[in-house]
């Protein structure tokens, strides 16, 4: 099976309008990724700011490819561009497009969208049908099949970025398998509408830094680009240029995928390079480059790579050589595959692998480029000549991959020849042929290159109205380019015999493209134009040389070679009539094969004189050997007859006018036009006759001899008889041939009829008629003389004026031919293909498509859906009154977007300002569904209006902050803070704050609780939401508001929001300024708010829901503060403890009680003293001798008594905040039935204080438990108990209770007058006791305070302090399971 082989290519590529562009700039490691404004502007909606762009789309040739304006202007940019490279493509390939019509060729192009069927079909009124037509997908393929007339298949391929390479794929299957002989493969890619890239940027495929960074470690996406290439495949025995040879293609897809559809799959790339090798019998070391899909993913990179690791380096070999282009252009994603052909292309022909860009440090999830199995290639290097394989994937998981094979016809030395060369181009303008004519000239010792610019000119006038030419291999600057007309003139042969010369008024050949005529002549001299070396430079071309020894061949019986004559000629070799009248006929013959050969075939033919024999030849009337032969008898008879000596001379004088003035014996013999006349006669009467004064006379050389005279007569009979024998078989003369020797009048004479002898003999003896032809007047207003042709450059600019008069001549016939496909290294012909590119084309810019949903141009629609799947979902946070409101704030960010969209700007680059803002009403946003608001801008009078579910819901007026506005608003900063009084009070914090607010009605949640602190000024989050920031501005505002009413807000007077001054932080001061109610946070500014009071709604009564629950303490210090007496009773105790500390410091004991800095020394007991009082005064009347604590200790006990009448240590007991303590317990409980236990009942006795307080209670029913450690002591108290109906029981509070001891509703314990030993124990103990929901009362006294430290060192077991009474702290912390009264 035939080879397939790519055949030419031509692309557009990011800031490389040609691949000779796009070479250069791999080369020399350009990157082709630029940040400008071609698109959109940078950094529009957050996107990367840089990607790949081509140069203009703008410019398109349409009348060349017989597009309608109105279609030109709808069409799709990328099908504009296709149809261009595609002729291009083919052109480089040295084919003649108009030789491809008809043919099964194929077109295959892969795309995967166009974006500007939407912006060019958004108005159905102004819809004419042509965007359908201009934009529709299938017409990327269809419309070059039908320019170009293509029979094959034709489609166009979307399989994401893996398109292009697909295409290539399929269109290699076709030739393989017979569908086509020629197929044309695109890709094409470009970036118009930033939303394509803003959901890439979404999926997180974009690197954010526009790079793609393949094969690195910094990899973070790709970078979007655009890009267009065409290639033509064909059939190998048809390629006249072979760039490579596709061995193998093929695709696969990876199906399905856990990690979901866009995760590439390496092992199913693997499998799929795998099979493609083993099918084609190449070995892996066989391959020497990659080229990868290498986007820089973080995924994609380490997946593509490691398989290619196992494929290729799994033997031994050198480093396999890998790259990716869009390292070097980006990622024009359907064209990518052949973007990267593209690169691989240029770098075979030019002999250099081209460096990657932005490789620094190896990927690490890739050790093959840690281990030197890889290399990257990050240096222009030496092509080797291995295999190549391409890597192409779709993110949908579609992938492909080529095997190419590099051309092995290595470049030739070039050849440097004196032989100038013929190079005639056409092309749309001046500048594209003086292109091509540069080129030309630049590569004219490159024989293929040059015949392969020839094989091209032959286009239609119509398509290319510029015709040039130039001569290579000379050092002249020969080049002419010309503006010709589209319709054709008939090419004429015009073959002269004994022309005289031309009189002045014959236009120069320089002239002859100037001429209005309706003929277009080629006129080879004739006799009396013969001179020495005349044909000689001639014999340098092949094709002539052939032509003169078929003359000789035809000679060979009559001794003479032509081509002695004309190589051997000298000053008088042409006046022997037979060697002129031979040399002549030969010249014209192989002047006609000439002409011939390069397709200039005649539509008229006319001789002069002898110059008819050519004419028969070029009719087809006379063979070689016949007109030759012919010519050689015509000179030998007249050479033979012994004619008088005679003599022609051109005049300057009409027929008619020779005639009457001529001398009788000369006669007119040649009526050449109106008035130049050749006359012939005796010698001695010529020369009277040039004499003649006022009349132009010339001499022509004709070996003296009067031709056309009747001296002629006698030679007739024997001429007659040789020219018999030499044409034995006349054939017909055709229509074409135009006879000068036979009146028009007998043109339908048996003489006319045919090529005869007599024909030829009647030619010599009579009068030439050139002038009385009918086309005459026409043929003489173009007749020059050619003479010139003799020589050979000239020869080749006469070819070169039939181009110029749009007749395509076949220039590479007359050179030696080129052999095909041409080798390595030959000049690319695409990027020397200029069009008429002198009109703008419509493209559409990013503001040509909807800014929003739905969107139009006057207003852009924007769906509200607070779903938990939508981006809209925090707007629940905005709950006012028990409903979601769309905040205020939410519709002055709608009209920002809108208005940043409207001007392609990103609302983070955008500073505006907002005035005479109104707010109509609320839209209220529903639990499920969406609400729509649209947004509309009026940009004359700098108005929006914000309108929700049809209804106006928010107006004012929108700008951009201009520069000058946006210094003073920057400015004004410092001023505002200087103006504001920074207040020292401690300020709410953020959960105090949104209490408040909620008791007000605002209901926030925690996406709309930005306040984290407030005073007269404050201090808000700023967590990048716009939204929610400016609406907790506005929190700031309502709170300080008086009363509790709801209020929203109604009207704005301005806002002036900057975005590059507000970047970069997280949370902002605010300050306030109530005299002008203005506000400023960070980079935004609020000035007059007015919120109206909203009525509540009458809500239903609900069952509270319980956000927290957790134990609040509350401690009351001052509850006995007020009592005078206790207050005096504390201060006589301060005076007695400091003097029992004075006198046990005697014996070495240190006393630290707090309190008594400035107690009062105590004065004379009192008769009434009783309690504590007592206590200490009797320990300091004692008489101390040594033994302390156990003097200590007597008086403690045998006064034990008077604690439990101490008015300070009942004090709480006897006082009002008892009742309030069995309150709570009572305020908590379901059942009218109370059931108390209290421990420790014989020293504490709280039972009578207790029951006497409950017994209040009409309808409470009290079951009564009192505990002690030791029975004894509820014995004293017996009588007391059973009065007040209380129960006994055993219990010591340091085990958990038992029995009935437990599920109580209120525990009490008086410990006040001791000191708790295992008080963690116990204080559990007391807390299992109590059921769930119960309460411990506990009347203790504290550690750290003055009458506990006294009682705590009176009851401690020795003198030391050890022991004492809890903290306050340390109770709070103990109550973990019941709530607890202390």
């Amino acid at each position: 099976m035939e080879d397939v082989v790519i055949a030419g290519i031509a692309g557009r590529l990011p800031e490389s309008d040609n691949l000779q562009e796009f070479w250069e700039n791999l080369l020399h490691g350009v990157d082709m990724v630029t940040e400008d404004d071609r698109r959109w502007k940078p950094g529009i909606y957050g996107l990367p700011k840089r990607n790949g762009k081509l140069k203009d789309l703008s410019k398109f040739d349409a009348s060349f490819f017989g597009v309608h304006p109105k279609q030109a202007n709808t069409m799709d940019p990328q099908l504009r561009l296709l149809l261009e490279i595609s002729y291009e493509a083919i052109l480089d390939g040295g084919i003649n497009p108009g030789t491809l019509r008809g043919t099964d060729t194929g077109v295959w192009v892969g795309c995967s969208g166009s974006e500007a069927g939407e912006a060019f079909s958004q108005d159905p009124e102004e819809l004419l049908g042509y965007s359908m037509t201009g934009c529709q997908r299938a017409m990327l393929a269809n419309r070059i099949s039908y320019f170009f007339d293509f029979k094959g298949p034709s489609l166009t391929v979307d399989t994401a970025c893996s398109s292009s390479l697909v295409a290539l794929e399929n269109a290699y299957k076709a030739i393989r398998h017979g569908r086509c002989s020629t197929a044309l493969v695109g890709g094409v890619n470009l970036l118009l509408k930033p939303n394509t890239s803003v959901q890439f940027m979404k999926l997180g495929l974009l690197s954010p830094d526009g790079a793609c960074k393949a094969f690195d470690a910094s990899g973070n996406g790709y970078c979007r680009s655009e890009a267009a290439v065409v290639v033509l495949l064909t059939k190998r025995s048809m390629a006249k240029r072979i760039y490579a040879t596709v061995i193998n293609a093929g695709v696969n897809t990876d199906g399905f995928k856990e990690q979901g559809v866009t995760f590439p799959s390496g092992q199913m790339q693997e499998k799929l390079i795998r099979s493609l090798y083993s099918e084609s019998g190449v070995k892996p070391e066989e391959v020497e480059y990659i080229e990868a899909h290498g986007t820089g993913t973080k995924v994609g990179d380490p997946q593509e790579v490691n398989s290619l690791t196992s494929i290729f380096c799994d033997c031994e070999r050198e480093p396999l050589l890998i790259g990716s282009t869009k390292s070097n252009m980006g990622h024009p994603e359907p064209a990518s595959g052949l973007a990267a052909l593209a690169k691989v292309i240029l770098s075979l022909e030019h002999g250099l692998w081209t460096p990657n860009l932005h490789f620094n440090t190896p990927n690490p999830d890739i050790p093959a480029l840690q281990d030197g199995s890889l290399e990257v290639v990050c240096k222009p290097t030496p092509v080797k000549g291995g295999l190549i394989g391409i890597n192409s994937f779709g993110f949908g998981g579609a992938n492909a991959h080529v095997i190419l094979r590099p051309n092995k016809n290595k470049c030739q030395p070039l050849q440097t020849s004196n032989m100038p060369r013929l190079v005639q181009i056409s092309g749309r303008t001046q500048e594209a042929v003086e292109t091509l004519i540069q080129e030309s000239k630049k590569h004219g010792e490159c024989n293929p290159f040059v015949s392969l610019l020839s094989d091209i000119s032959a286009v239609p006038v119509s398509s290319m109205p510029y015709r040039g030419y130039t001569l290579v291999g000379t050092e002249s600057d020969i080049k002419e380019v010309q503006q010709v007309q589209a319709s054709g003139r008939p090419l004429w042969y015009i073959c002269s015999g004994r022309c005289a010369a031309l009189s002045p008024a014959v236009p120069s050949l320089k002239n002859v493209r100037n001429v209005q005529s309706r003929f277009l002549l080629a006129y080879p001299a004739g006799m009396g134009t013969q001179w020495k070396g005349m044909g000689l430079s001639l014999m340098k071309l092949d094709l002539f040389r052939q032509s003169i020894l078929r003359s000789d061949q035809a000679l060979k019986n009559t001794g003479l070679k032509v081509s002695e004559l004309l190589l051997q000629a000298n000053e008088n070799t042409f006046d022997d009539t037979v060697h002129a009248f031979v040399g002549l006929a030969a010249i014209q013959i192989a002047q006609i094969d000439m002409l011939k050969a390069t397709g200039l075939h005649p539509d008229g033919i006319v001789g002069h004189s002898v110059g008819e024999l050519a004419c028969g030849y070029a009719d087809n009337s006379l063979s070689h050997e016949e007109a030759i032969l012919a010519a050689y008898w015509r000179g030998r008879c007249v050479k033979e007859a012994k004619l008088p000596p005679g003599g022609m001379a051109a005049v300057g004088l009409t027929w008619e006018e020779c005639k009457q003035r001529c001398p009788t014996n000369v006669v007119p013999a040649c009526h050449n036009s109106e008035d130049t006349v050749t006359v012939s006669g005796p010698l001695v009467s010529m020369k009277l006759t040039q004499c003649k004064e006022g009349v132009f006379a010339k001499e022509v050389r004709s070996a003296g001899v009067a031709f056309h005279s009747h001296y002629m007569a006698s030679i007739a009979p024997a001429l007659l008889s040789a020219l018999k024998k030499v044409i034995p078989h006349p054939k017909p003369r055709s229509a074409r041939w135009i006879s000068t020797s036979i009146p028009e009048s007998q043109w339908q004479g048996d003489l006319a009829r045919n090529s005869s002898a007599e024909y030829h003999v009647n030619n010599l003896v009579n009068p030439v008629l050139f002038h009385e032809d009918q086309l005459l007047p026409d043929l003489l207003s173009i007749i020059t003389n050619f003479f010139a042709y003799f020589f050979f450059p000239s020869l080749l600019l006469c070819l070169d004026y039939f181009c110029l008069f749009r007749i395509n001549v076949l220039g590479n016939n007359l050179f030696p031919s080129v052999e095909y496909p041409v080798p390595v290294g030959t000049p690319l012909i695409s990027p020397c293909i200029k069009w008429d590119h002198s009109q703008d084309w419509d493209v559409p810019k990013a503001e040509d498509f909807p800014a929003g949903s739905k969107g139009s141009a006057s207003a852009s629609v924007y769906n509200i859906d607070v779903s938990p799947d939508s981006p809209d979902h925090y707007l629940i946070g905005h709950c006012i009154d028990g409903r979601v409101l769309y905040p205020a704030t939410g519709y002055l960010v709608l009209a920002w977007r809108t208005l940043a969209r409207s001007l392609g700007v990103a609302m983070d680059e955008m500073a505006v300002t907002f005035e005479d803002v109104t707010i109509h009403q609320a839209t209220i946003i529903p639990k499920k569904g969406s609400v729509q608001l649209e947004v509309r801008l009026m940009p004359a009078s700098r108005c929006f209006e914000v309108s929700g579910n049809g209804n106006l819901a928010v107006s004012g007026k929108i700008s951009l902050l201009e520069n000058t506005a946006q210094n003073n608003f920057r400015n004004q900063t410092d001023g505002l803070r200087t103006q504001a009084d920074r207040s020292s009070k401690p300020g709410l914090l953020k959960d105090d704050i949104y209490q408040e607010l909620h008791l007000r009605g605002y209901n926030y949640g925690p996406t709309f609780q930005g306040v984290l602190e407030c005073n007269s000024e404050g201090k808000v989050l700023w967590n990048g939401n716009w939204v929610t920031f400016l609406d907790t501005l506005l929190h700031m505002l309502i709170l300080p508001e008086t009363g509790r009413s709801l209020r929203l807000p109604t009207r704005i007077r301005s806002v002036c929001i900057d975005p590059v001054l507000h970047r970069e932080q997280v949370s902002f001061e605010v300050v306030v300024d109530r005299c002008l109610d203005s506000l400023k946070a960070g980079g935004v500014q609020i000035n007059g708010l007015h919120a109206s009071v909203a009525p509540r709604r009458q809500q239903e009564q609900i069952p509270p829901t319980l956000e927290k629950f957790c134990f609040v303490p509350y401690t009351e210090s001052s509850c006995l503060s007020s009592s005078a007496h206790l207050h005096a009773y504390l201060e006589q105790c301060k005076g007695l403890i400091q003097k029992l500390q004075s006198k046990v410091a005697v014996h070495g004991v240190k006393l630290v009680i707090p309190g008594l800095e400035n107690a009062v020394a105590a004065t004379g007991s009192s008769s009434t003293q009783k309690g504590l009082q007592h206590i200490l005064t009797e320990i300091c009347r004692l008489e101390l001798n040594g033994n302390l604590h156990s003097e200590l200790q007597q008086v403690v006990i045998r006064e034990k008594m008077h604690f439990q009448n101490d008015p300070l240590l009942s004090g709480l007991l006897d006082s009002a905040e008892l009742r309030t303590c069995l309150d709570v317990a009572l305020e908590n409980m379901i059942s009218h039935r109370m059931k108390i236990i209290e421990a420790n009942a014989g020293s504490g006795q709280l039972f009578s204080r207790v029951k006497s307080i409950l017994n209040a209670q009409p309808l409470l029913q009290v079951d009564y438990i009192a505990t002690d450690c030791i029975l004894e002591n509820l014995s004293a108290i017996e009588t007391e108990l059973q009065d007040a109906g209380v129960v006994s029981s055993r219990w010591d509070p340091s085990s958990p209770p038992s029995g009935n001891l437990t599920n109580a509703d209120l525990v009490v314990y008086n410990c006040s007058t001791s000191v708790l030993v295992n008080t963690t124990e116990i204080l559990s103990n007391l807390a299992a006791a109590v059921k769930e929901g119960g309460f411990v009362l506990l009347h203790t006294l504290l550690k750290g305070e003055t009458l506990g430290e006294i009682v705590s060192f009176l009851t401690s077991p020795d003198l030391q302090q050890k022991h004492s009474f809890l903290s306050e702290v340390s109770l709070l912390e103990g109550q973990i399971l019941s709530p607890w009264i202390v």
